[in-house]
């Protein structure tokens, strides 16, 4: 018999060993799920909360945790090819998101389960909470907005997703590099030096530190310096 800690165990296993197809295949698959889910919604007849809040919530919480890995991993992944498909897939789960979140049709459905007053009366406290919610998520979205103006809107959101990712991209991609003594570096452990490359510049040894986190972090941590972390926090910044 499988236990409750077991299962919750092994949903809990975070696989990160993701190759880029399995990465697209995965934002593929999120994305034609939450297509069906939304289409179905949308051609609810007599929408209630049972066929038209509950499914949209339960899309959320059953996607969120799969979306989140497969875009992390262009944080993470020591593999180009990898985090290039991850920024993709971010991308494509971004603009999915934005479409799904302006159909009006959807809205439709919501705005009835919030227009039956008596059936809002009959809903748990936390239930009428959720669709309320979810009504006002749509509204600060644009549908309540005229077709023209939605237009204009998803146009902007569209673009600004579009930066944002390439943004993201672009600051991973790109590593500051500074380079200080051993004294300048005063306050870093023995082990933090070790294979740790070096160059030498006008005859003193200096030692190659990144904006990579695992370069950055102890330096803004322990450096006595407050001027080895102030260079190291504006590579960081300005990369």
């Amino acid at each position: 018999m499988v236990t409750r800690l077991q299962q919750v165990v092994k949903g809990a296993a975070l696989n990160f060993r993701r190759t880029p197809a399995e990465i697209s295949a995965a934002a593929a698959r999120l994305t034609a799920r939450e297509k069906q889910v939304h289409d179905k919604v949308a051609a609810q007849a007599q929408p209630t909360f049972a066929n038209t809040i509950a499914p949209l919530a339960r899309l959320e919480n059953a996607s969120g945790g799969e979306a989140a890995l497969i875009s992390f991993l262009q944080n993470v992944s020591t593999d180009k090819q990898v985090r290039d498909a991850s920024s993709e897939a971010e991308k494509a789960l971004a603009l999915s998101r934005m479409t799904s979140q302006m159909r009006s049709d959807v809205y439709g459905s919501v705005k009835k389960v919030l227009d039956d007053t008596q059936g809002l009366k009959e809903l748990a406290p936390e239930d009428r909470a959720l669709a309320e919610s979810m009504a006002r998520q749509y509204r600060r979205s644009g549908l309540g907005l005229s077709a023209d103006q939605r237009a204009k809107l998803e146009h902007t959101r569209k673009r600004l997703i579009e930066l944002g990712i390439e943004f993201s991209r672009n600051t991973n991609e790109a590593d500051g590099v500074e380079l200080f003594t051993r004294a300048e570096l005063a306050g870093l452990p023995d082990s933090y030096f070790c294979e740790r490359a070096t160059e030498t510049v006008d005859g003193v040894e200096k030692f190659v530190v990144t904006t990579k986190y695992p370069d950055l972090v102890p330096v803004m941590q322990m450096a006595k310096s407050e001027a080895t972390r102030r260079r190291m926090l504006l590579a960081e910044e300005t990369r």
